[in-house]
């Protein structure tokens, strides 16, 4: 299985389904780019969630292509008390919802995320800022409830632009 509904022809992550009238049928999804493989029933939904290689696949176990395919490099999860899933990849977080919706954090990270921790729905960690000699990590903290990221190292240099000219 692609991102297309193609099939797919190379070793991936091969996942049973079980339909509805009792059948069953086996998909093999094309992987991503790190070692991620999951599979989570939606708690609100018909729906499943495969997470192979990394890449994101919604899938309804009575039909043979893909609801959604996302991402490609997410390389850990959380589940929060709500049922939640919260998936990190590089540079920002995406929010699965109990019924299968998703959505993304917007850009916490240059280019790494590490050290993540849940709390009462706030993420906490490093994000990665390369854009010095000192290669730091620069702490953050996201609140999936209000959806408010503070620090983190991409927002860093984000300095208001005055206009070149003035008007006396």
């Amino acid at each position: 299985m692609t991102d297309d509904g193609e099939p797919f022809y190379s070793e991936g992550f091969a996942v049973r389904f079980f339909k509805s009238d009792g059948t069953e049928w086996v998909a093999n999804f094309k992987p991503g780019w790190t070692g991620l493989n999951k599979v989570f029933e939606l708690k609100n939904s018909p729906n499943i969630l495969v997470i192979a290689g990394g890449t994101c696949y919604i899938m309804n176990p009575d039909q043979t292509k893909p609801i959604s395919v996302f991402g490609n490099g997410y390389v850990d999860f959380f589940v929060n008390q709500d049922g939640q899933l919260i998936l990190q990849d590089q540079i920002d977080l995406t929010i699965i919802e109990t019924d299968g919706e998703y959505w993304d954090t917007e850009r916490i990270s240059w280019d790494g995320l590490k050290g993540l921790k849940l709390e009462n729905n706030v993420v906490t960690g490093l994000s990665y800022d390369p854009m010095n000699d000192a290669d730091e990590w620069v702490e953050f903290t996201y609140n999936i409830d209000s959806k408010i990221l503070t620090g983190g190292s991409y927002n860093r240099y984000n300095i208001e632009k005055k206009p070149w000219w003035k008007i006396w």
